[in-house]
């Protein structure tokens, strides 16, 4: 038997396959096509209702928060769905292209990422307008920055000028859909200045140690994110544009620049939970900081009790650890005084996805730091062993259809289960794609590829094996996050006005309702 697949189909580097001249075919036929496009495109959709109501109220002139408790639920739906699409494509990615990575700062991929970025901005800010009446013109600017977002998102995936595994083949709509954008823009611009005046809040923040000084600055953290976003995604194309030369803005310039935010907003997510609305004393803080401060603490012991290092990783563990603690405190009290009708409402519902984002950003501290990767020839009947694992080779077989031919390596792992990594060739297009073969667990996952050239009459097979710690607990964020929105989006325990600038909040509210 001749060989198969002489040529590397990632050799364009992982994530290469990102980087190849069209879309991959095995994309189309992994079952998750089913759910992610959709779901995004609900959360696309899901922020037009919202803006509309904005844009009503700047054109009417009645821009206090009767429009932002009207638009609750839409607004907390379509992040939900954006948020639950964008980790189905990171998932996508995960089991399909054969990189061992769920995020590899694609144009595409950062296309849905900032109407996110923005929206969560919008989600957390809308509070203080609701509560003080205050960011006003904060929160219309975000919620018209987020629906713009989606339009450009949807330009840059559908007009061909970008190269990547998501993008559509070339086409005229994208000429409308960017000038659609620049009307968007323009006119959204031209009525926040025309309403300047009623915009003005009545309110002001009285103290940086307060939960509204806290959301101010969560704004800004998620306005520097987004810009740095955008910045990398559309520099390319700018440059392309003005000066007919190609460059690539790669992912070591994302991660050098976001991971300090992010960090930052896990500081923040740490300390507003437990900040009181005006002013907080240090009383105060003492108190409610004591628990998410031990955890933090126990964090941090056991990340190195279990042999983590390096300053990112363990930060991001540590604040985990108290932002953590600060989340299950609200959740505790809220359960203790209501029982479980305390998990409902904006505020708890709102804790349980802050835990789903503690998990994510655990996971991802722990799966970006540690990761090993090793190429193995394996050799029919003869086990290796790489970081604690063995691996043994029993079979490479061919399976052929009407469309494609593929050639599978039979891999035991640890002793147990066979995976079946692949090297898929399609006949019409003639185009290698790689499949690999996951064992997952808590832990950490066991991640196959298959490497070419490989010939089925050999015995032995190339397999690069990845073990990638706690990627799991990314899909458990995941699923959290969604349970967090969900209860979310109903009503909690009403409160009564602290303040006269929150009165018309509750007049609102029994208007609407």
């Amino acid at each position: 038997m001749v060989s198969f697949f002489p040529a590397n189909p990632f050799a364009a580097g992982a994530p290469g396959v990102l980087d190849g001249p069209g879309p991959n075919p095995l994309l189309q036929n992994h079952i998750l096509v089913m759910f992610h496009p959709p779901i995004l495109y609900l959360g696309y959709v899901g922020v037009t209702v919202p803006f509309a109501f904005a844009i009503a109220a700047l054109v009417t002139g009645r821009v206090g928060e009767g429009w932002l408790i009207a638009t609750r639920r839409w607004s907390l739906f379509a992040w939900g769905f954006l948020t639950f699409g964008i980790a189905l494509g990171s998932w996508w990615s995960y089991e399909v292209l054969g990189w061992s990575g769920v995020w590899a700062w694609d144009p595409v991929e950062n296309a849905s990422l900032l109407p996110w970025i923005t929206g969560t901005a919008y989600i957390h800010s809308v509070l203080v307008q609701e509560r003080r009446g205050m960011l006003r013109v904060w929160n219309i600017s975000l919620l018209v920055a987020t629906f713009s977002l989606t339009i450009l998102g949807t330009f840059l995936t559908r007009s061909g000028v970008l190269n990547s595994v998501h993008a559509f083949s070339e086409s005229g709509i994208g000429a409308w859909f960017l000038s659609f954008f620049a009307v968007v823009l323009v006119v959204s611009v031209f009525l926040i200045g025309w309403r300047g005046d009623k915009l003005r809040s009545p309110g002001a923040i009285d103290s940086p140690l307060s939960r509204e000084a806290a959301f101010l600055a969560n704004n800004v953290l998620f306005a520097v994110f987004a810009f740095i976003v955008l910045l990398g995604t559309v520099f390319p194309l700018i440059i392309e544009a003005l000066q007919n030369r190609q460059i690539a803005v790669g992912a070591p310039f994302f991660d050098r620049l976001t991971v300090p935010i992010g960090i930052a907003l896990l500081t923040l997510m740490s300390i507003a939970p437990v900040l009181p609305w005006r002013k907080a004393s240090a009383e105060t803080l003492q108190t409610r900081l004591f628990w998410p401060m031990w955890s933090g603490v126990a964090a941090l012991v056991a990340s190195l009790a279990l042999g983590a290092y390096g300053l990112a990783p363990l930060l991001t563990f540590t604040l985990g650890g108290v932002s953590g603690g600060a989340a299950l405190r609200q959740v505790v009290l809220a359960t203790r005084r209501q029982g479980l009708r305390g998990l409902v409402g904006r505020a708890n519902g709102g804790m349980i996805v802050h835990l789903g984002v503690i998990l994510i950003a655990v996971g991802l501290g722990a799966s970006n730091s540690y990761s090993k990767s090793q190429e193995l020839s394996l050799v029919t009947g003869v086990p290796a062993t790489f970081a604690g694992h063995s691996f043994e080779l029993t079979d490479v077989i061919e399976v052929r259809d009407d469309r494609s031919t593929s050639v599978k390596a039979r891999v035991i792992v640890d002793g147990g289960k066979t995976y079946e990594p692949a090297i898929t060739k399609y006949t019409r297009i003639g185009m290698n794609v790689g499949t690999p073969s996951v064992k997952a667990s808590l832990t950490s996952d066991i991640y196959l590829t298959l490497e070419p050239p490989i010939r089925q009459d050999s015995g032995t097979a190339r397999i690069k094996v990845f073990i990638k710690p706690m990627i799991t607990w990314l899909w458990i964020g995941t699923g959290l996050m969604a349970v967090g929105t969900f209860l979310a989006a109903f009503p909690g325990r009403r409160r009564r006005p602290t303040d006269a600038t929150s009165a018309p909040v509750l007049v609102a509210e029994k208007i609407i309702n």
